[in-house]
């Protein structure tokens, strides 16, 4: 939906990501996406190099999050919930709702 103004829906799929989580680690995006990892972080290394998001060590990994210091930060999140809002529910419901609890043990995935 957005890949006319962002240049890709991998793009577009990962802003989403991280706008519904807050923060993501690369590899949960691609294994949520089944993208390869490599694609994941080289997108969020250009957008980090261009201010629209940041990222953080925790412990050996990098946590990346849209950037508070973004000049069009409201625009952008004003965006992504209106593509949020012409999506397929179960697809948002799929990809982009966070789990608020965890997994119970030995279910299967």
């Amino acid at each position: 939906m957005l890949e006319a103004l962002l240049g890709s829906e991998k793009k577009e799929k990962i802003l989403l990501f991280l706008f519904t989580h807050g923060e993501a680690y690369p590899r949960e995006v691609a294994r949520t996406f089944q993208f390869h990892l490599n694609t994941v972080q080289n997108q969020l290394l250009k957008l980090e190099q261009d201010g629209v998001v940041y990222s953080r060590r925790r412990g050996k990994v990098r946590l990346f999050g849209l950037s508070p210091r973004y000049a069009f930060k409201k625009e952008l999140e004003t965006l992504l919930e209106k593509a949020l809002g012409f999506m397929p529910q179960e697809e948002v419901a799929r990809f982009y709702r966070p789990r608020l609890r965890p997994r119970r043990t030995g279910k299967p995935l």
